[in-house]
């Protein structure tokens, strides 16, 4: 996906809102670059969240999450879990971006932790 944004190109995805490793198996099996999980609206929970990136990731298509809210923790939790972006909800003033920044950036820019056992950091074997 990322190679397509550089070079001017469209990147195509859906969103689905329900917990279902299949559904993003057959997105990525369809040719969709990306994929939105919608924490937000949907019935996803952080429990489901990494079995949906992993297949994601096994399906080649980008995982993109929508955290329940505008926090640190709602948002690391899934940077955690291997998401590649994030599409924070109510961000309406300057001070609301930063927050969803700090929240995905590490220090010095941001504030988050540095968590080497968990998937996003190949749980330490990379």
């Amino acid at each position: 996906m990322k190679q397509k944004l550089l070079a001017g190109e469209p990147a195509i995805g859906v969103s689905i809102m329900f917990p279902s490793p299949h559904i993003v198996d057959i997105v990525g099996r369809l040719g969709f670059d990306w994929v939105l999980i919608d924490c937000e609206h949907g019935s996803i929970s952080i429990e489901s969240v990494e079995l949906i990136f992993m297949a994601a990731e096994s399906a080649g298509v980008t995982p993109i999450a929508r955290p329940s809210l505008n926090g640190f923790e709602a948002i690391g939790q899934l940077m955690d879990r291997g998401v590649m972006g994030v599409q924070v909800p109510h961000v309406n003033t300057a001070d609301d971006a930063r927050k969803a920044v700090q929240a995905v950036k590490y220090h010095p820019i941001g504030e988050r932790g540095l968590a080497a056992g968990v998937r996003s950091a190949s749980y330490g074997y990379d």
